[in-house]
């Protein structure tokens, strides 16, 4: 995890007003067209996310029946604490940790549980024994995924604020490795057989989770990679989790290079974006294209394309955390989920899901506005027989339709994001003695930013004129009910009407900064 600071945002939300469904088109609004005969494919599950339905921390709340409800597909075990790190080392002075956690007290705490959680915490022990590993915290941590009925994608790593330096012995860190997924897979020492099927090596290792040189991680991961093979060739193996994914650089082009060169397994390679310099919801969609066209020249065409962290900001200081929770980012949040359906995105996984900083919840486990979007998106698996839809931009309104397999449902989820006129991009000065003396310095020149969208133009976002035609159940009398996310809207039904026949019209003022959930419902 990266941590920038964003500025804050002023939000543009008038009152909703609502027309009559079928009535007249209003001008100034935007013409959305469905055609319910024509299906264009699946509607894609990117529920994913980073932070475990179990707390991580002491003080927060189990999120088992909240990521249910989100339809959560996959969990990313990054930022933990302990858990399924392997050798994690956490130390109270750390600047990093204290910059993540400032309050002493808590951070002390966190100290002390994450190095107890910790799988191997003796490098010296011998990997071949069961008795040299912790697995306890993660077995706890995994079945709690594993029960929640997501999938697992693990990590392997340390989290924030543990010591970013190489381990002291690759063979064995690899064996160690082995040995883990062994455990969850096949039983071993104890196990289960969780079929985890994700294994990516590291994270951020471009910024501040690692301190060796490009080298010594390539020689790490490949060591690593063969011995995950090892236990069962159908595991997929990748990384690196990049953090500046629009760089090219030894762990973009050069890390892939090597994979290539060697013959080393990569059947995916994941990166992070967080729009802090841009604010746009579609840069996943111009990174991912740039990322697969990075692996196809290297004879990577098959290998999958993972945005395993992805947010508007990671910025978790006071201002960040406010903008996370608004109901801007709900409709940020919206309108990537929804574009990342046009995308060469395998799998995403949102940064993060639980209660702790950055998170969807709060600490009783309450929603904040973009969880309500998670929760709108993930009903749209109701109605996974994607629909033809015209009319919806790249921008940020954003538009995806839906049928049931039994042509009973139809449903439309509709999102209206626009990058605040004074928005400005900033960066935060990181603290003393961030990032650790131990890494290689920071040469930020060589960073290469996305560069902003030019033609970005809002017209006829300020309503919407909805039109469903062909509906599969012909004349047959139907339910709308209306759902709807906004300042003051926690996506509540605000309309429930009876229709027949088989087109559907509905206009409504729609102002940015709001997010809707449509179903129609044949009787």
């Amino acid at each position: 995890m990266k941590r920038l600071t964003f500025l804050s945002h002023l939000f543009l939300l008038p009152c909703v007003v609502t027309f009559a469904a079928n009535a007249t088109a209003q001008e100034g609004y935007r013409t959305i067209q469905i055609d319910a005969s024509r299906v264009v494919g699946q509607i894609k599950s990117f529920q994913g996310m980073n932070g475990t339905p179990a707390p991580v921390m002491a003080g927060l709340p189990d999120l088992t029946a909240q990521y249910k409800a989100l339809r959560v597909s996959q969990v990313r075990t990054h930022d933990v604490m302990g858990p399924a790190d392997i050798d994690a080392h956490f130390a109270l002075a750390d600047p990093t940790l204290k910059w993540l956690i400032p309050d002493d007290a808590q951070r002390d705490a966190v100290v002390k549980a994450g190095n107890a959680a910790v799988i191997f915490p003796d490098m010296s022990a011998d990997p071949e024994k069961p008795q040299s590993y912790n697995f306890v915290p993660t077995d706890k941590m995994l079945t709690a995924i594993h029960d929640s009925g997501e999938a697992i994608y693990y990590r392997i790593g340390r989290s924030f604020g543990a010591q970013p330096k190489p381990p002291a012995d690759f063979d064995k860190y690899a064996s160690v490795v082995k040995h883990i997924a062994m455990h969850y897979n096949k039983g071993w020492a104890g196990g289960f057989k969780y079929k985890v099927m994700y294994w990516e090596f590291w994270n951020e290792a471009d910024m501040i989770f690692w301190s060796g040189t490009p080298e010594q991680f390539y020689s790490l991961y490949e060591k690593t990679a063969r011995a995950l093979k090892s236990v069962d060739p159908d595991l997929k193996v990748g990384g690196n989790a990049v953090a500046m994914a629009s760089t090219n650089g030894p762990y973009r082009e050069g890390f892939i290079d090597y994979c290539s060169e060697h013959s080393v397994p990569l059947d995916f390679y994941s990166w992070h974006t967080y729009a802090m310099m841009s604010a746009d919801p579609y840069d996943a969609v111009r990174i991912s294209r740039e990322i697969r066209e990075v692996l196809s020249a290297r004879d990577f065409s098959t290998a999958e394309n993972i945005l395993s962290e992805w947010n508007l900001t990671p910025d978790f200081t006071d201002v960040g955390v406010q903008e996370l929770r608004s109901m801007h980012n709900a409709a940020f949040v919206g309108s990537v989920l929804t574009y990342l359906q046009d995308s060469p995105v395998d799998a995403a996984m949102f940064y993060r899901g639980d209660a702790a900083w950055m998170g969807l919840f709060d600490q009783q486990g309450k929603f904040y506005k973009p969880a309500y979007t998670f929760k709108a998106m993930g009903q749209m698996q109701d109605t996974p027989q994607r629909l033809a839809t015209q009319g919806a931009d790249t921008y940020g309104f954003a538009a995806i339709a839906g049928s049931s397999g039994d042509n009973k449902t139809v449903q439309i989820f509709l999102s209206n994001y626009a990058i605040p006129a004074n928005f400005k991009p900033a960066v935060m000065k990181m603290p003393a003695g961030v990032p650790d003396p131990s890494l290689p310095a920071f040469d930020v020149s060589k960073f290469q930013v996305l560069p902003p969208r030019t033609d970005i133009v809002y017209k006829d976002n300020a309503g919407y004129n909805v039109t469903v035609a062909n509906l599969p159940w012909g004349k047959k009398a139907y339910t709308m009910q209306r759902y709807r996310l906004s300042k003051t809207q926690d996506l509540e039904m605000v309309e429930q009407k009876e229709f027949s026949g088989p087109e559907f019209k509905l206009a409504n003022e729609f102002p940015v900064d709001t997010v809707e959930l449509i179903v129609l419902r044949r009787k």
